[in-house]
């Protein structure tokens, strides 16, 4: 599992640190305590919070304890940060930390609920108050945050905004910066494909490597056929698949040496991201289809959109961060709408699937690609299956003029027929004619990603907020 690294902030003010009318003292100290124990308990986040030995009761109450917060901050490199209120809070005491921290840093807020009220009407704690003083001095400094609506952390939408901002940060830190690997140019007949680099490198600090096909092939033909990797792999391939059919001599070893092929390359120029030539010179030079290499690639968590979707591939490293690289995506087309069935559409591509979302009961079986022997009679590498049902989460980011936009939204993948070539999903969504008029005014392209988490849809709401994407959410 990803792991991201958060600092916490938790605020207080002495003067309204709980009293013998609340029944306890020291409020904030207990408020700490409980608020760590769910955020110990939540899947990918590595917690950065002063101790006792650093501020009075591990809080932040004074501008020096402020300050010993921010250098352990430093220190920590931190990527992104929580305040909380455990009492009315201290918003001078948090400038130190607020001023000097990366303006991009996401920041999530919360207050918690007040302590008990005395029998003449005593208040000891009034941390609804304090919040917005809090949340006025984030807004001061020009920072962006989200906000937990006033709760106990022992409440459940404390425990769901903690792990979806735990995604977003993940998706963000991994985001930003990224080195994506491009082999080959865009099919001449994708013109759709267009982004700008120079957007990509302004807004989001990201690299595109390009490696042509010429390059990149020299790369495999220094791959010798008996190399022990490749022979390794090959094993791999075959073992992994239920069905092997209309095989052609070498090819699974020949898909193998593609696959070190992109490792190779991948690790030479520190991508984190590909995006790759899957047709027609591929048939042409070596009678293989890179579905199955794809798959595959993706199986072991490397990222890796077909027909050098460059923005594709940027969406399935966003959406592979927010499921904390816990499921595979998967890089889909938008396909068709199913005859019969109302709000039922078809996510499916050639064969690329991870074999991992093979549904329960169905067979991995890999055999010629469908598609490419428009090209020649030798395509083999491309698995058919269908993927498991559930829900999921679909989206695609799309960049116009220097400006993007992600549109997603959830569904589930159901059991119905017909069945397809390739690996596929029919998914059932609320409303389809939303999602394709949203779709069409967002700019989306014909290639999508599908990934089965449904959680990652508010995650990447999140994340776009951050980032300045324009989040769009289908129906």
């Amino acid at each position: 599992m990803q792991k991201v690294r958060i600092g916490f902030v938790p605020s207080t003010w002495e003067s309204w640190d709980g009293s013998e009318y609340t029944g306890r003292l020291q409020w904030a100290k207990a408020m700490r305590r409980r608020c760590l124990d769910v955020m110990e308990k939540t899947p990918g986040l590595e917690i950065v919070v002063p101790g006792e030995e650093l501020t009075e009761f591990g809080c932040v109450g004074t501008v020096e304890e402020g300050m010993k917060t921010a250098q352990l901050f430093r220190e920590k490199n931190i990527q992104g940060m929580i305040i909380g209120n455990m009492n009315f809070g201290h918003e001078t005491s948090l400038g130190p930390i607020l001023s000097t921290i990366d303006r991009e840093m996401p920041i999530l807020h919360f207050a918690t609920r007040s302590g008990a009220y005395s029998p003449q009407g005593n208040r000891a704690t009034d941390t609804w108050c304090g919040q917005f003083m809090t949340c006025s001095a984030m807004k001061r400094r020009g920072l962006k945050f989200e906000h937990i609506i006033t709760c106990d952390p022992e409440e459940p939408e404390f425990a769901e905004k903690l792990a979806v901002f735990t995604r977003a940060v993940n998706a963000i830190t991994r985001f930003r910066g990224a080195r994506i690997l491009q082999i080959g140019t865009r099919p001449t007949g994708f013109e759709s494909e267009f982004f700008s680099e120079q957007a990509m490198m302004k807004n989001f600090r990201q690299v595109l490597v390009p490696v042509d096909l010429a390059t990149a092939y020299e790369t495999m033909d220094e791959i010798k056929p008996d190399d022990p990797r490749v022979l390794a792999i090959a094993e791999e391939i075959r073992s992994g698949a239920d069905i092997i059919s209309e095989e052609t001599p070498n090819s699974i070893n020949t898909q193998a040496r593609f696959e070190l092929t992109l490792k190779t390359l991948l690790e030479k120029f520190h991508c984190s991201a590909i995006a790759s030539s899957c047709w027609e010179t591929l048939q042409h030079k070596y009678g293989i289809a890179a579905c199955s290499t794809f798959s595959r690639l993706n199986n072991q968590g490397i990222t890796t959109a077909c027909e050098v979707d460059v923005m594709g591939a940027l969406t399935m490293l966003a959406m592979n961060s927010c499921a904390l690289g816990e499921v595979p995506a998967d890089f889909i087309d938008w396909t068709d709408l199913h005859p019969t069935e109302k709000n039922v559409w078809l996510a499916w591509h050639c064969g690329n699937a991870a074999c991992q979302l093979c549904a329960s009961g169905c067979q991995t079986h890999l055999r010629m690609n469908e598609r490419l022997g428009l090209w020649g009679p030798y395509c083999y590498g491309a698995y058919d299956f269908r993927m498991k049902y559930g829900p999921v989460t679909c989206a695609r980011m799309m960049e116009y003029d220097g400006k993007y936009s992600m549109f997603y939204g959830t569904g589930e993948a159901v059991d119905i027929g017909p069945i397809s070539r390739g690996t596929y999903a029919w998914v059932k969504v609320n409303d389809i004619r939303d999602w394709e008029q949203k779709m069409i005014e967002t700019g989306v392209v014909h290639h999508g990603v599908l990934i089965h988490d449904p959680v990652v849809a508010d995650a990447l709401a999140m994340f776009c907020k951050f980032l300045n994407i324009q989040a769009v959410r289908g129906a």
